[in-house]
């Protein structure tokens, strides 16, 4: 099972690209094309629900593994609600289960988890995978990294969510700027360049908060312009009102991520050198 799982996250490579973010960043890049589009090979480590701490722990996972010697660069998923902890789960760190018995992961399990439900899962092999571990596994094995996300976003009831104060918030929780801070450290020190990326997202999500969201871009593009091997790509601007691109606010459709794909593989190939 592990096996798999290492294949369909790329653990299991010696990549020269790391792609690290939740469902966001996950179902907009086409694996299979940005490879073969960069000339690189790639690794695809976005996990559904994984919060800021819990990418830190991805990429320290990456870095401890015997492949992370090719290492160059990561692309790292951001959005406006980075540093809001609601709206993600608070039990993520149960999506490591698997990896449980690799040092930093088994780590960070033990500190989130409860005694009871970290030595049920540290000495029973079979709880630590949940049905959609397994179907991640068996995709490995197929390497297929699709996006199965056929349909288009329904813009009216998005609005009438925000009008009614249903949508996330946008906050800044400073636990998570700090691990936030922490990751882009980790990373520079070990001289790898880091693409802050911020993959489309439905318009009105953009315009609800229009301070809030000033602000984290303002963030975002002044870790861009201070350090030389981090840049910041927003490809909201061109994007977010293309809503026949999205499945739902945050997410894109099978034709939204080939469509966006292709303007990665563009700004990879134009501002990157490996």
């Amino acid at each position: 099972m592990n096996n798999g799982l290492n294949r369909y996250f790329g653990l299991d490579s010696h990549s020269e690209v790391l792609l690290i973010g939740h469902s966001h960043l996950m179902l907009a890049v086409d694996k299979v094309n940005f490879e073969a589009g960069i000339g690189h090979s790639v690794s695809k480590y976005c996990r559904e629900g994984v919060n800021v701490a819990d990418r830190y722990e991805m990429i320290r996972q990456y870095l401890s593994s015997p492949y992370r010697d090719s290492l160059k660069v990561v692309l790292y998923g951001v959005d406006q609600f980075m540093f809001t902890g609601e709206g993600l789960s608070k039990n993520s760190y149960k999506l490591f289960y698997p990896f449980i018995d690799e040092e930093n992961m088994d780590r960070y399990i033990r500190e989130s988890a409860d005694f009871k439900d970290y030595w049920l899962h540290k000495l029973i092999c079979t709880t630590r995978y949940s049905d959609a571990l397994i179907n991640s596994a068996i995709r490995g094995y197929r390497k297929d990294w699709s996006n199965y996300k056929v349909g288009n976003l329904d813009v009216d009831a998005l609005k009438g969510q925000i009008k009614n104060g249903t949508q996330r918030h946008i906050h800044f929780e400073q636990d998570l700027i700090d691990c936030f801070e922490k990751t882009l450290s980790l990373l520079t020190q070990k001289g790898i360049r880091v693409v802050l990326i911020n993959t489309p997202i439905a318009e009105p999500l953009n315009q609800y908060e229009p301070e809030e969201y000033h602000k984290i871009i303002t963030y975002l593009q002044q870790k861009a312009d201070s350090f030389p091997c981090i840049y910041y790509w927003d490809f909201n601007p061109k994007f977010s009102t293309r809503y026949d691109l999205l499945f739902d606010p945050i997410h894109l459709n099978v034709e939204g991520q080939k469509v966006v794909s292709r303007e990665i593989v563009k700004c990879f190939n134009e501002e990157i050198e490996i």
